[in-house]
């Protein structure tokens, strides 16, 4: 279908999916990144991966951008027929979708090794408002009767993984702060192929990837919501 809000869902997720695996190829068989468990935000550090990383991620995240105005006409009769102030709080959730996903786009082009403050910062923002934003739409969508158990592991997951993302990576600073005596060390100094990564920064980033992919196997749970849709 022309203009098919479900193709481009696919889309989206196809291309967020592929970026990161071309990315992390590329980027490790080279031998500038390390192979077990890179940091997702370690990998475009030099070309070619970084002009992937940031095209590939940018487009699919501005994707997203675009499927989030088609949720909000989708959930709005949903959120209405429920009551209780849904219909204000989606509204919110498009706001805060579409600012998390500008932000997404300045994250993916903007990386850590030049710009670690305004990248952390962007990735926190993209992180949390797609969690967010998923949450109330499986939430909204339980309430209307439409239930879907792999959505609701996703969502799970994710939280599950975003929260032992932090909790790592706080631990994996305490660390560092013992030998450099800087807490933000870790933030100013991000990890490249000749780190020593501790286990604290290997499972952070072992949760981050995992998150990412909970991200991508939420957002095919709603393919069903979008056939018929057009953008």
């Amino acid at each position: 279908m022309r203009n098919s809000a479900k193709s481009l869902l696919e889309f989206t997720v196809g291309l967020g999916l592929s970026t990161l695996i071309i990315t992390y190829l590329v980027s490790t068989t080279s031998g500038r990144v390390a192979a077990f468990i890179p940091i997702i935000s370690e990998m475009p550090f030099n070309e070619p991966e970084s002009t992937i990383f940031g095209t590939g991620l940018g487009i699919s995240i501005f994707s997203f951008l675009i499927l989030a105005q088609v949720f909000h006409r989708i959930f709005e009769p949903l959120a209405k027929e429920i009551g209780n102030g849904y219909d204000n709080i989606n509204d919110m959730m498009r706001i805060l979708a579409t600012f998390g996903a500008i932000c997404g786009i300045i994250t993916v082009n903007f990386h850590w090794n030049n710009y670690p403050m305004l990248h952390g910062v962007t990735a926190f923002i993209l992180f949390t408002s797609f969690l967010i934003w998923g949450t109330f739409a499986y939430v909204l969508l339980e309430k209307s009767g439409t239930k879907n158990n792999i959505r609701k592991y996703a969502v799970y997951a994710g939280w599950t993984f975003y929260f032992l993302m932090v909790i790592f990576s706080i631990m994996d600073n305490l660390e560092l702060r013992e030998k450099e005596d800087d807490f933000f060390h870790r933030m100013d100094n991000p990890p490249t192929v000749d780190t020593e990564r501790s286990v604290y920064l290997n499972l952070t980033a072992f949760c981050e990837w995992a998150m990412v992919f909970s991200f991508y196997t939420n957002a095919l749970t709603y393919r069903k919501e979008l056939e018929g849709i057009t953008i």
